[in-house]
């Protein structure tokens, strides 16, 4: 391109060119096609700034408007101001030059001076229309070589092994963003959780809802073609999966504003979306929207440093009998269900399909019992949704193995201990989660499951369970002063408490867990009546945990009924725990026992409250007394803001629903006091509690309730 002073040079050799024709010139301004001053020769004091007159003269000319009958001359001042237009050989205007003359040429007309001028002035115009040419030329070569360093820069940046997928679709819109003289581009795939944006101009919460009206524009169009739309702001096109179906939008915010031609950018605009979709089908499953499995491999090397991470492998139980009943179709249905559910339950943690049923869930710094417990959520929540084809129903199940990364690599590489917990899944009935024990290279944690339920078994027949009390302690004026939960363990030969935690899985396994809820309430009721005679509902409280298996049974309802009855025991010292999950899965059940206890005058809470997607939303369904806040949000009640404000949610619906509430887990002093104001009505935790064994807990409550009965005066 020429350089300025070149270019000054050469028009003010033309402008002594047209002095030379017409010494009464005093002054020249060159305009370009859209009005603006593209070269001036200081014209002489006492000429006025440039009038609206004379800006709608010059935009009538170079429009090819008609003029008006004096042409194209203009008083400014003491001068006249002649416009000649300057066009080229395909006679599109190039420009106007305004000659300034002073008043001793004010008879001149218009075309006099144009025609004094003219020599010069088609020597000027060929002159423009020259260098306007070299100026194209140039432009079109340095928009052309931008669009060059844009496709090679990208074609590198998607051959970078080590790039991650969000890494790589960053790169490419700040690429585009940084060539392309646009405001802003914008990415989003909905399903796969994916807003990306670069350049200040673009909202990406806009981006997102425009990308939805887009999506159900291009969802009719031709899959074949690689249409691109646009209007006054956006260029956009549509980022297809592998079937073909719509997933997302890519756009170019403020394009009208870049120097790239419509053209040009639309055929950027393809070639960057077929590249993003190319990126896509490399790095997550076509049909589930999770990790494809060499990008998970990648996620898991890099974590077997820290050392702290664990595998979950779920399983789809019997996915032949969805695809056999009712067709391929619904068994794709069914792994999708998975995914989501997957999705849901492990927010923000790298998830693949390993195969066709099976997927796996890498669990950064996570523990065991953690681990453990995502594992049964997902078995819930999983088995929850039925699948029905006419008059057939089929409920789906998953088998979950969770291991240490790394460990049992004899086995299946970094995820052989989960594989081999899988197994176990698998081998012990389905839909169940197992986990690998690296202590004794066990999949049981203290016994083998075999051993464990014989044990059980005999610990129920030999009456080797005890029942402890754990107390919960009022954070608010005017509770029960004493309420406790009932907890079993089983006594050992050495006479030591076996914790929950060593047989429980072995009971739900092997289906014993009515039996054992069955001895946990009548021990409990035999209990109150011999040593709790002088107890009320006012006074005292005790909480019996209830299994999904019990609630499942349908002689379980009238067991229960018949004992309170029978026992003498006041009902309003009862209270019943179900999970929140186990209430979810077994709604009607759930529905009808608490209503039946109810009647009675038994309390009800809904324990692990809070871990379910719509918890809030279950309220309305159970006539439940008591919330227990979910420990997972209690734990952390003081550092976590989004524990503290899940807390505080839940205390003001039990405040609006006139229920209360417990805190599961208190495990410090600043934890209870954050509670306490935030209007939770109890605190549980061994921080604020230790169990002792329920037979010493009743007797000593029995015999404080009657010394202060005898020291109450009697009245007159």
């Amino acid at each position: 391109m020429a350089e300025p002073a070149d270019k000054d040079a050469v028009l003010r050799d033309y402008a002594a060119f047209l002095k030379a024709l017409l010494p009464q010139a005093q002054g020249f301004v060159c305009h370009d096609s859209q009005g603006r001053v593209f070269w001036s020769e200081a014209p002489p004091a006492g000429v006025p700034p440039v009038s609206d007159a004379y800006r709608d003269l010059l935009a009538r000319l170079l429009k090819g408007d008609p003029l008006p009958a004096e042409g194209t001359r203009l008083k400014l001042g003491d001068y006249y101001a002649h416009l000649a237009l300057l066009h080229g050989e395909d006679g599109r205007a190039l420009g106007a030059l305004n000659v300034l003359l002073d008043r001793d040429a004010a008879s001149m007309p218009s075309q006099f001076v144009l025609d004094v001028l003219a020599p010069a002035l088609r020597s000027l115009q060929r002159e423009l229309a020259l260098r306007f040419k070299v100026l194209d030329s140039q432009r079109k070569l340095q928009v052309q070589a931008a669009e060059e360093r844009l496709l090679h820069q990208v074609e590198t940046l998607l051959h970078d092994a080590g790039q991650s997928c969000d890494a790589a679709m960053t790169g490419i819109l700040a690429l585009c963003c940084a060539h392309l003289d646009v405001a802003g581009v914008w990415l989003v795939i909905p399903d796969k959780r994916i807003a990306l944006a670069e350049g200040a101009a673009v909202d990406i919460a806009g981006a997102r809802s425009a990308c939805t009206g887009l999506m159900a524009a291009a969802r009719d169009a031709d899959p074949g073609v690689r249409e691109v739309g646009h209007d006054e702001q956006l260029m956009w096109t549509a980022i297809r999966s592998r079937s073909q179906s719509v997933q997302g939008m890519l756009a170019f915010a403020g394009w009208r504003s870049s120097r790239f031609s419509e053209r040009r950018l639309a055929r950027i605009a393809r070639y960057v979306g077929s590249h993003v979709e190319a990126l896509l089908d490399r790095t997550y499953d076509s049909l589930t929207g999770l990790l494809a499995w060499p990008v998970f491999q990648r996620e898991l090397a890099a974590a077997l440093a820290d050392h702290e991470s664990m595998v979950l492998v779920p399983d789809v139980d019997r996915l032949h009998v969805f695809n056999e009943t009712f067709g391929s179709d619904t068994g794709d249905e069914v792994l999708v269900h998975l995914a989501a559910v997957m999705h849901e339950e492990l927010p923000g943690r790298p998830l693949t399909r390993v195969t066709g049923d099976q997927f796996a869930a890498l669990l950064r710094h996570t523990s065991l019992e953690e681990a453990r417990q995502l594992g049964d959520r997902i078995c819930t929540r999983f088995a929850s949704r039925s699948f029905e084809r006419g008059d057939q129903t089929h409920r789906p199940s998953v088998s979950i193995g969770i291991g240490a990364l790394g460990e049992g690599g004899e086995s299946g590489g970094e995820m052989g201990a989960a594989r081999i917990a899988l197994q176990a899944a698998k081998d012990r009935g389905r839909g169940r989660t197992e986990v690998y024990q690296s202590a004794d290279a066990s999949i049981v944690q203290r016994f083998d499951d075999i051993q464990l339920v014989g044990y059980v078994r005999n610990a129920i027949e030999n009456n080797r369970l005890v029942l402890v009390a754990q107390p919960l302690i009022a954070l608010k004026p005017g509770r029960v002063a004493d309420y406790n939960e009932v907890l079993v363990r089983i006594v050992d030969d050495s006479g030591q408490h076996v914790p929950p935690g060593e047989f429980m899985s072995a009971a739900e396994r092997y289906q014993l867990m009515e039996e054992l809820d069955r001895w946990v309430v009548s021990t409990t009721l035999r209990l109150l009546a011999q040593k709790g005679r002088h107890l009320a509902g006012g006074t005292a409280r005790f909480a019996i945990n209830l299994s999904g298996q019990s609630l499942g049974s349908e002689r379980f309802l009238p067991f229960v009924e018949h004992a309170v009855r029978s026992s003498g025991v006041d009902p309003t010292v009862l209270a019943f725990e179900i999970t929140e999950s186990v209430a979810v899965a077994r709604m009607q059940q759930a529905q009808a026992f608490m209503h039946a206890m109810r009647n009675l005058g038994c309390h009800f809470s809904l324990d692990d409250f809070g871990t379910g997607l719509s918890s809030f939303a279950y309220l309305k369904l159970f006539p439940v007394d008591t919330l227990k806040i979910d420990g997972s949000f209690v734990r952390d009640v003081t550092s976590n803001v989004v524990s503290q404000s899940v807390v505080a949610a839940i205390a003001e619906v039990a405040r609006v629903m006139q229920l209360e509430t417990v805190a599961e887990f208190v495990q410090d002093q600043a934890s209870l006091d954050l509670l306490r104001q935030l209007n939770i009505s109890y605190a549980q935790g061994y921080f604020v509690g230790n169990t002792e064994l329920l037979a010493d807990k009743i007797a000593s409550l029995d015999d404080t309730v009657r010394r202060a009965a005898r020291e109450v005066p009697a009245t007159r």
